[in-house]
C-alpha cells in the first residue's frame, strides 16, 4: 500500500465535548482513501477498542477506508461521525 505524497486530509470531530481528529490517505494509483486515528492525541474515548484496529507506526490506527477518487472534509468528517457511532464512542 502506496500513499501518494501530495494527497491526505485531516477529518476531525468536535462536539459534545469530543476532541478527536483521524488523517486520510489516498493509495497511490486508486480510488481509495485509507484513514487513520492520530495516536498522538488522547485517545481515552477509544482505547477500548483500539487493539480491533491493525496499527502502523508512521500513520496510527486503521479505522477504515473510503472507496472515493477525490474526498472532502466534510464527507470525511461525517463518514468518521459515523465510525464514532457505530463503536459507541459518541
Amino acid at each position: 500500500m502506496k500513499f501518494d505524497p501530495n494527497q491526505h486530509l485531516h477529518l476531525g470531530y468536535y462536539e459534545n465535548n469530543v476532541d478527536l481528529e483521524a488523517v486520510a490517505y489516498k493509495i497511490q494509483n486508486e480510488n481509495k482513501w485509507v484513514v487513520f486515528l492520530d495516536n498522538e492525541q488522547d485517545t481515552t474515548l477509544v482505547k477500548k477498542i483500539l487493539d480491533k484496529y491493525d496499527f502502523h507506526e508512521k500513520y496510527g490506527y486503521k479505522i477504515f477506508t473510503v472507496d472515493a477518487d477525490d474526498l472532502s472534509y466534510e464527507v470525511g468528517s461525517k463518514l468518521f461521525e459515523e465510525w464514532l457511532k457505530a463503536n459507541n464512542i459518541i
